[in-house]
């Protein structure tokens, strides 16, 4: 029963992750500081949430936990990132 659940998350985060680039793509469209300095965080924030999901999913598969629970716990690490993002680009 694990499929459900896991791809109701994963859409979920499919869907809110197109707000996140429509907002982004806006932004660079209009150029300027703020697009650049957008790019830059951007990047950063990619390589700095995938060294944190890899190193709880570790976390987590060593310490017992199943690999479902890993992969759910992965999404929502994301959904959350997604969010924030949402948030401080609509400001």
């Amino acid at each position: 029963m694990f499929f459900l659940p896991f791809l109701l998350q994963s859409a979920l985060l499919a869907f809110e992750s197109q707000a996140v680039i429509e907002h982004r793509l806006t932004l660079f469209a209009r150029g300027g500081a703020g697009a650049q300095d957008e790019a830059v965080r951007m990047v950063g924030e990619k390589v700095a949430l995938a060294a944190h999901v890899w190193q709880q999913g570790a976390k987590s598969l060593a310490s017992g936990a199943s690999p479902d629970s890993v992969m759910m716990d992965t999404v929502a690490l994301y959904r959350e990132a997604v969010d924030e993002n949402r948030r401080r680009l609509t400001l």
